[in-house]
Formats: structure tokens, sequence, C-alpha cells
């Protein structure tokens, strides 16, 4: 008996061939499902909390814009550089310590005294779910087989779109009985029981070539991200043409167009820019950049329509959501069986047309209209969206080679958030300047300081409103009125949007495309080199 002497073997077994991990595929999708599920529902979920947080801890609209961005912005700006190093040093490991660091952010925001702490623990948990994201989808890129992959990635995507929904209807239920810090807290036990069984039962995988990082990339790509998603966060506050926001915008071009030029250079770069050639990795990534913007944007307009236009209570307002979640989840996992029958072009272009949709219905709406309407437009919204982002999302991970999935999962997730956070910037800028030039308070009696809050957003106006009951009524009402106008027309925008999303997507994603890309991705995962393996001689 000799040792085991590394050899160069025949192909060695992939990851979704092997009979152990094939046998508990659909079981640890629900792992990966999971982990997803806290982080997303962690994030939607907290914007409920924020008005208790504001009277407990009497943070100024400063903090709690902070409570909710600095997450972003740190979430957005490293997502790149952790989907490489799960490629370089194991997407398992990458899961167990993202899981562990958005833990202890949870831990840190959870039981703060003060916004500033609050803030540190989100930059925390923004960290964490870094790591946590692209190491998921990753993960199940390998664990399955190729016939079953879009399958799995679409379940994988309803879940992520669900989990946003649901997210709002967890914190409410819990703020309904608890503090705010309840909200946060909540993810210990889901993360230690995730914890547990992510390292007794997932696989590990990682580049096989174990090719040298990009740390040049890595910061170029950081400071890139981070300025742009700086600049669309402060844009509606300071002003689209404010000093700083100018700043971060150039900050922002200088550093993502230095990144572009060294990863085309570098002889090891973190992202192959030659992967955006195929048109299933740049329609993807385009497409799911367009479905989040007018989601997201739109979504958080919606939000606010339900709690200061209908007078929802938090909880109300997450459980009217609800026909969205249950939409997304259903519909997401059969978008890949279409796909693969008419092909993934003509399918994201129905789903643009059924979010068109959605918006259209949206775009006519009153203060008072019944609540069967909104449930139809969320139905239409959540079947739009799943037929859209979760073939996009498939067709991006099968335009990148194995071992480059985290960096896959890296440019999709990244994607998501910068399209999420344009949205809610655009959109929501949008619809204020709407509101502030249709809100009419002629015949209401107000202090100077009181009608410019009321003029300012409906959040001011409903707060005034309380304050001055002889006029209140009137003045919820017409506040209540221009929004719900601003809110038509902003859908409208999005209408435009997703038609011209679709006309793209039909045109630019044919079928014989896809088959050409993907046969010609084939060949190149068959060339690839075959790792070293131990065997015994």
């Amino acid at each position: 008996m000799t040792n085991p002497t590394p050899t160069r073997a025949a192909p060695a077994q992939l990851l979704h061939e092997d009979p152990v991990i094939h046998q508990r595929r659909w079981f640890l999708l629900g792992i990966m499902c999971l982990s997803l599920v806290m982080v997303v529902m962690s994030v939607a979920g907290l914007n409920v909390a924020l008005p208790k947080m504001q009277q407990s801890l009497d943070a100024s609209a400063s903090d709690l814009q902070w409570i909710i961005d600095s997450y972003a912005l740190v979430f957005a700006a490293l997502l790149l550089f952790a989907g490489a190093l799960g490629d370089r040093f194991g997407r398992k490991r990458a899961l167990l310590l993202g899981l562990v660091i958005f833990g202890l952010g949870s831990l840190v925001s959870g039981v703060a005294g003060g916004a500033t702490q609050i803030i540190v623990g989100r930059v925390i948990t923004g960290l964490g779910a870094a790591f946590v994201m692209p190491a998921t989808l990753s993960l199940i890129s390998t664990i399955f087989p190729p016939h079953e992959r879009a399958k799995a990635i679409a379940v994988w995507a309803g879940f992520a779109g669900g989990g946003a929904a649901l997210g709002p209807i967890v914190s409410g239920a819990l703020l309904n009985h608890f503090w705010w810090g309840s909200a946060l807290l909540i993810n210990l036990p889901v993360i230690t029981l995730t914890l547990v069984m992510v390292a007794v039962f997932s696989p590990t995988s990682k580049d096989p070539h174990a090719t040298p990082l990009d740390p040049l990339g890595a910061v170029l790509s950081l400071v890139g991200l981070a300025s742009l998603v700086y600049g669309i966060i402060e844009g509606p506050e300071k002003g689209w043409t404010s000093p700083t926001v100018l700043v971060a915008f150039a900050l922002a071009a200088v550093g993502l167009a230095a990144f572009f030029v060294w990863e085309r250079r570098s002889t090891h770069p973190m992202l192959p820019l030659d992967l955006f050639r195929d048109r299933r990795m740049s329609v993807g990534s385009a497409v799911i950049t367009a479905a989040f913007f007018v989601m997201f944007g739109l979504f958080f307009l919606f939000t606010l329509y339900l709690q200061f236009v209908r007078a929802y209570s938090p909880l109300s307002a997450g459980l009217a959501t609800l026909p969205l979640a249950l939409t997304l989840v259903a519909v997401a996992p059969r978008s890949a069986a279409v796909a693969e029958k008419v092909g993934t072009g003509p399918v994201m272009a129905t789903g643009f047309l059924l979010t068109a949709a959605g918006f259209g219905v949206y775009s006519f709406i009153g203060p008072q209209t019944p609540y069967l309407v909104l449930a139809v437009a969320l139905v239409l919204l959540g079947a739009g969206i799943s037929l859209t982002a979760a073939p996009a999302t498939a067709s991006i991970m099968s335009a990148v080679p194995h071992h480059k999935a985290g960096v896959g999962s890296a440019v999709n997730d990244t994607t998501r958030e910068v399209g999420g956070a344009l949205g809610i910037a655009i959109l929501g800028s949008i619809s204020s300047a709407l509101y502030r030039s249709a809100v009419d308070l002629k015949g209401i009696e107000l202090p100077p300081g009181a009608a410019k809050a009321a003029k300012e957003s409906i959040g001011g106006a409903t707060a005034i409103a309380a304050q001055v009951p002889a006029v209140g009524a009137q003045l919820a009402a017409k506040a209540g009125s221009a929004f719900t106008d601003a809110l038509n027309l902003t859908s409208m925008v999005a209408v435009g949007v997703c038609l011209v999303a679709a006309g793209v997507v039909a045109v630019v994603f044919s079928h014989r495309s896809e088959q050409d890309a993907a046969a010609a991705i084939a060949a190149a995962n068959a060339a690839e080199p075959a790792p070293l393996v131990a065997v015994a001689e």
C-alpha cells in the first residue's frame, strides 16, 4: 500500500455528480433559501420598525436614513469582492463567515441604546450579507446538474422576492407585542439553526485553479460601487446637483472606469469582462437592473400609500402585500420550465408586460380604491417579476464557468441592489416632486412651519394632521389625494420603463442567440484543465 499522491487524473467529479450531494440537493436548496430569506426579510422588515426607533431613541431623520442606507452601501460595495473570496477560498466557508458576521451585526443593532450603535450594527450586517447572498447562489449552481439548475435558481429567486414581501409582516407582528429590537434579534435563532445545518450538510466548492486574488480590482470596485450607491442615496435628500452628490458620481465614474481598464489588462481579473460578451450575462444583468428598478421604487411608494393614505397599521400594510409574496413563490419556480420550452427572451419580455400591467392598475387607483383591485395589481406584479428576475438570474449563472460561480452570483446581486437603489431614489424623487406640486393647502389655516412640512411630504402632512384636529381630516384628505396622484403618474413612468425593456429583450434575446451562447460556454467548460486530485496507487 502506497500513500496517495497528487496526480493529473481524468476530469474530477463535479459536485453535482456526487451521489450523496445529488440525493440531498433539494434539502440543500432549502438551506440556501433559508439563509437568503433571512437576509432579505431583515432588510425589508426594518422599515416597519423605524417609527418606533425614532420614538424610543429620539433619532433624527438623518439617523433613520443612515440606519437603512448604511447597510445598502456596504452590501452593494462589497458583493463582487466577497463573491471572489468565496470562489478562491470556498463558498461554504464564505457562507458560514457571512452568517456569523450577519448575526453579530443583528445583535449589535438589536441591543443598541442609540442610533449610532444601530448604524454600526447595520454596517456589520451589510458586510455579512455580502458574503451570504453570493455564496447561496453559487453553491446552488454547483450542487444541481445542468438540467435542474435553472429550476433551482428560479426557486431561489422566488424566495428572494417573497422574503422582501414577508419581512414587513414578520416585523409588524413582532412590533405589535415587543420593542423595536425584536425585529433585529429575531435573526439570531434563525442564524443559529442555519449555521448548524450549513456546517453539517452543505458541501464546499471553490475555484480548482487557485486563481490569485485581484486586490487592486477589489479596491477599485469598492470605491466605484460605494461612491455610486452613496450618490444615488444622497441625491433625493441633498439634490442631484449638490456638490456632495456630484463629487460622489464623479468618483464613481473614475473608480469604475479604472476598474474596467484594470480588469481588461489584469492576468487574473476579479471580474473577467469577456463574460459580458455573452448575451445571457449582459442582457440578464440589464433585465435584473430594470426589474428591480421598478419593483423597489414602486413597492416603496406603495407602502407609503397604504400607511399614510389608507391609514393601514404596519402589520396591516405588510399583510396587504401578501398576494405579491405568494405569487412570487408560486410562479418563479415554474418560470424555468416555461423558459425551457419557449426561450428565456420571450418569457422575460412577457414578464415585463405583466409588470407593466400591474403598474398600469396603480396608475388609476384612488385613495379609496377597493383592496381587491390592489390585490389584482400585486398578483400581476408578482407574476411579472417572477418571469423576469428568475430566468434572468438563471441566464447570468449559465453564462459563468463553474469556477467563477461566486463572481457570477455577485454580479447578479450587485445589479439587483443598484437597480433597487436607483428605483427608490429616482422614482421616489419623481413622486416627491409631483406631490409638492399637486398638494393644495388653500383654505387650511396652518402655522408657516407646519404648512411647509405638510407640503414637503405625505409623512409630514400626516403628522401635522394628527396635531391639529380642527383641520386634520381636511389636511389628511388633500395630502392623501395629492400623494395618490403622484403615485399614479410615477406608475406610468414605470409602465414606460417596462414596455421599453420588454421590446429590447424581445429583439436582442432571441432563442437562437441563447442556444449559440450556451453551446459556446459548454465548450469552454469542457476545455478547462482538470484540477489536481488525490488518487490511490
